[in-house]
Parts: C-alpha cells; sequence; structure tokens
C-alpha cells in the first residue's frame, strides 16, 4: 500500500503510486505522482487517502472502458463543474464581461441545442469538458456525451447566474445548488457476459457453424482462467498470462496462436469497434511458432496418388451404403481432377452438376454447406471424369450425391453429415498405406492438382481460378474466367492412368 513519500531535497509530501500493467496503456506513464503541497505528517496522510481515492477511481473508470451514462451521472458530472467554477467567480478569476459573454452564447445553446450553437459552446468549454473527463478517466459513449455537454452548460449558466450576485456583495448560498446529485463513488461498468456478446459477434460477423464450434470452447477456456465471464473486467496480463498456461498446458504454440488468441483478438476487436470497452487486452500480444522441418512435399507421390484411385476403382462393396461406396468412389477422383477440398466435393448435390454453355461443371457453393471464401465457384469437369460415367452417376441421385440426410445420424451445422463423409474417407486412405504425416489424405489433392497442372503447362491463374485461391496482384481480381475458358485449360491437365486394385485390398 502506498503511503506518503517525502521529497529528498524539500519535505514537501507526495503521492506516489505504481500504474497497474493492464492500465500502462491507458494511463500513459508508469507512475502516477503528485505534490500533497504540504510537510506536516498527519495533513499528508489526509490529503493522501483523499487523493489515492480519486485516483482508484479513475483507474476503476479507465478499466470499464466506454460508458452510457445514466441520467443520474450525467447530472452528477455537470455538478462538478458548478462546484468547480463557484469558487472561482467568488475569488473574481473571471471579469464581469467574460462572464456576460459566456453567459449568452451558454443561454443560446440551452434554449436551442443546435448543431451550430452548440459548436460555440464547445469553442470556449470543449477543451474543459474534455480534460475534466480525462481527470476522471471516463470515455463517454457517443450516446450519451450530447446529454451531458448540455447538462453541462445548463450547470455552467446557473454559476455565471450566481456570480452576478457576487458582484452586488451578495454571497448566500444559491438555493438550487442542491439540485446536483452527488457522483456515485464507483462507476458502474458496463457488464458484458461472454456467452452473450460472442453469440452477437458471431452472428454480425458470419461465423461458419464450424468456427463458432471451435472458437466457443477456446473462449470459454479464458472465462475459467479469469474466474468470470465478464469480458470488460479481461486485463492485458490476464491474456497474457491465459496464453502462458495453455502452453504450459501441453497445446502447440500453432494452436494457441491460431485458435485461443485469434478468437479472443477478434471478439475483443469488434467489442472496441463497438465501443464497448476502451481497448482490445489482446493487443500487442504475440505466439512465435516455429515451423517444424519439412521432410517432403505436401503433395501426393505419383504411387500414393495411384494408390488411392486404384482403391477407389475397386468395387465398393460389403456393409457400406450406397452413399458411402459412391464417396469412396469418386470423391478422390473428384478431387484429383479439380483440387478441390474434400469437404466441397461431399456436399456436392445433383443440382450442383450441369451444363453451362455446354461445358460440364460443378458448382461449389455455400449454399451447400461450408466454403472458405464463402463465395461459389464453378469447375469444369474433366474429361476423364465424364468418360468414367460421373454424370451418369449424378442422374441416380436426387439430393447430395455421397450422403443420404435421412439416414445421416447426428449432423449438425458445426460437424456436417459431408464432413463426416472427409472424415472417413481420410480414415479409409490412411489403411490403404498411405501413413505418412507429412501429406494429409484428403488435402494433398489441393497440393497435387497445383503440381500436375502445372506439369501439364496450364496456367497459375487458371488453377487458381479452379480451386479458389486469391488472385496474386490486385488488377487480377478483376474479372474472371468463364468456364470455357477453363475447360480448354483443363484438357491441359495430365490424365491419371490406374488400374483397379483387389475387391479385398479397396474394402480394407
Amino acid at each position: 500500500m502506498s503511503r506518503p513519500w517525502p521529497h529528498p531535497k524539500t519535505g514537501v509530501f507526495w503521492f506516489r503510486k505504481r500504474v497497474p500493467k493492464d492500465l500502462l496503456a491507458l494511463v500513459g506513464k508508469r507512475e502516477e505522482k503528485a505534490s500533497l503541497g504540504t510537510k506536516e505528517v498527519g495533513e499528508a496522510k489526509r490529503r493522501h487517502a483523499a487523493h489515492a481515492a480519486l485516483v482508484e477511481a479513475r483507474w476503476a473508470n479507465l478499466r470499464a472502458g466506454v460508458r452510457q451514462l445514466n441520467l443520474l451521472e450525467v447530472n452528477a458530472i455537470a455538478g462538478e463543474f458548478y462546484e468547480t467554477l463557484i469558487p472561482q467567480f467568488q475569488a473574481g478569476r473571471f471579469s464581469p464581461f467574460h462572464n456576460l459573454i459566456s453567459s449568452g452564447m451558454i443561454g443560446r445553446y440551452v434554449e436551442d441545442p443546435s448543431p451550430g450553437n452548440r459548436t460555440q459552446f464547445l469553442r470556449f468549454y470543449g477543451k474543459e469538458i474534455d480534460a475534466h473527463l480525462a481527470r476522471k478517466g471516463l470515455v463517454v459513449h457517443p450516446d450519451t456525451r450530447d446529454a451531458l455537454e448540455y447538462a453541462i452548460a445548463k450547470a455552467i449558466l446557473q454559476a455565471i447566474d450566481q456570480s452576478v450576485k457576487y458582484l452586488d456583495g451578495d454571497f448566500s448560498p444559491d438555493p438550487m445548488a442542491g439540485r446536483f446529485p452527488r457522483v456515485p463513488d464507483q462507476p458502474e461498468a458496463i457488464i458484458l457476459p461472454l456467452d452473450e456478446w460472442f453469440a452477437k459477434y458471431a452472428d454480425a460477423s458470419k461465423l461458419a457453424a464450424s468456427t463458432r464450434k471451435r472458437w466457443g470452447p477456446a473462449l470459454a477456456t479464458l472465462a475459467a482462467f479469469v474466474g468470470h465471464d465478464d469480458l470488460a473486467r479481461v486485463t492485458p496480463d490476464q491474456v497474457a498470462d491465459w496464453v502462458d498456461g495453455l502452453a504450459a498446458a501441453g497445446r502447440s504454440d500453432k494452436t494457441v496462436r491460431d485458435v485461443y488468441l485469434a478468437s479472443a483478438k477478434a471478439l475483443f476487436g469488434w467489442l472496441q469497434g463497438k465501443r464497448k470497452v476502451a481497448t482490445n487486452p489482446c493487443a500487442g500480444l504475440r505466439v512465435k511458432v516455429v515451423e517444424e522441418a519439412v521432410l517432403r512435399d505436401r503433395d501426393f507421390t505419383e504411387v500414393e496418388a495411384s494408390t488411392i484411385l486404384a482403391a477407389a476403382l475397386a468395387p465398393q462393396g460389403g456393409r457400406l451404403s450406397p452413399e458411402h461406396a459412391a464417396a469412396r468412389r469418386w470423391v478422390p477422383w473428384l478431387c484429383a481432377y479439380s483440387g478441390a477440398r474434400v469437404g466441397e466435393i461431399t456436399q456436392l448435390r445433383r443440382k450442383d452438376v450441369r451444363h453451362e454453355g455446354g461445358v460440364p461443371v460443378f458448382r461449389i457453393t455455400p449454399e451447400a454447406g461450408t466454403v472458405k471464401t464463402k463465395r461459389f465457384r464453378d469447375v469444369p469437369i474433366h474429361p476423364h471424369l465424364v468418360e468414367m460415367g460421373f454424370l451418369d452417376y449424378v442422374g441416380t441421385r436426387s439430393g447430395p450425391l455421397f450422403y443420404d440426410p435421412a439416414r445421416g445420424r447426428g449432423g449438425s451445422d458445426a460437424n456436417p453429415i459431408s464432413k463426416k463423409v472427409g472424415e472417413r474417407l481420410a480414415a479409409w486412405v490412411r489403411k490403404l498405406g498411405i501413413d505418412d504425416v507429412g501429406v494429409d489424405p484428403n488435402h494433398g489433392w489441393r497440393h497435387s492438382f497445383k503440381t500436375r497442372g502445372r506439369r501439364g503447362g496450364m496456367r497459375d491463374s487458371i488453377l487458381d481460378a479452379i480451386q479458389g485461391h486469391a488472385p496474386q496482384t490486385e488488377g487480377r481480381k478483376y474479372g474472371g474466367f468463364k468456364v470455357d475458358v477453363m475447360a480448354n485449360e483443363m484438357g491441359l491437365f495430365p490424365r491419371y492412368a490406374v488400374e483397379p486394385v483387389a475387391r479385398e485390398a479397396a474394402a480394407a
């Protein structure tokens, strides 16, 4: 606990107190200090306690962030202005001429709070209002700032009217001074419950269901760590300690950075933009991720690709549902000839496959499920897929191509059936012997498509368009590629020449 500090040269006592870490950026200095104006120990203790109360109140206001003041608080702050001016007027600090000009200008604003009159008022008193709020550590929401300025104007006008009595020698108490309420000792901070405000943020940002599912539990660990769910009370030190604790608990640096810290930064950044918190407690916090050694390319080798595609050609029987058997048969080939994400393929529906200007295409669209870019794209179907009968298979379906919604169990927006189809395919590919952790059993096709397409002479810009990758320059974002152009280029993509494996091996 701080106590009066005697200056070694003058003997005058000072107030000194270190600024908490979570307030350093807002306060702008490491220590609060002020002269107590006395060398007497007892008086110094009294003044120290009074000043400490003011400092703690200011810090509490800063921690509360952006605040919407109620009617009591608005008029209490106006009363503070009145109580500050009265002693100055009693001492004759301002001339009658100055008060006369101020009275007329403020009176016009009080009678007509139009933008022009408000501007004139703020030319005289705007800086004083800002300074007063800064001394209190108050960051006032725009919705209540107008009401506060108007109340202050009325209080100043009342003080000026009282000063006229002083000029006549009348120093009797102002009978209207009691109209101002007392300022509450502690501010009522805006409470921001985590679940409520994460839901609002997710809705406003249109977060994918899968992202909500991943980020919600991550943010819940922050609430558990700090011991409450009020986002308005979370400090930078708490966030830093939380991140350190996640790493100590064994979570990878990449997961901490890309899930835990990313979700907190996004949520608090949105709250700051909505002026619900004064600062983002995650600002400036970084998690260093050391990239692991790369021991192989992320695309499939020719042997790996051939192994998967050959197994897909084999008869898929046993206890597999017709849809899952079709997924094994067609999804690897569709990924191989499009470089699409497996989830984009497993959620395809019959109506997503059609002809565009005579070119067979399938449409990847957010209407069918999750698309990372949240943007549709049409992908020309490679002639080899047509020759193998993919369009014939599509003709047998009325809805989703690779799952039956009626037989799906446990599907949800955050974990759709189409995603489970992809997960089962990944497990099947691993059982085929594609067990090198350096290549993803499904995502490897996106890398392989680029490599094989370049080998055939396809342009990178076309490969990007087919795969839904962002153009490399701002200029290339203009316009686009029609399906006939992409289809002509797709003709350069080298065909896969593989033979089916035995049924027993494919069904493993």
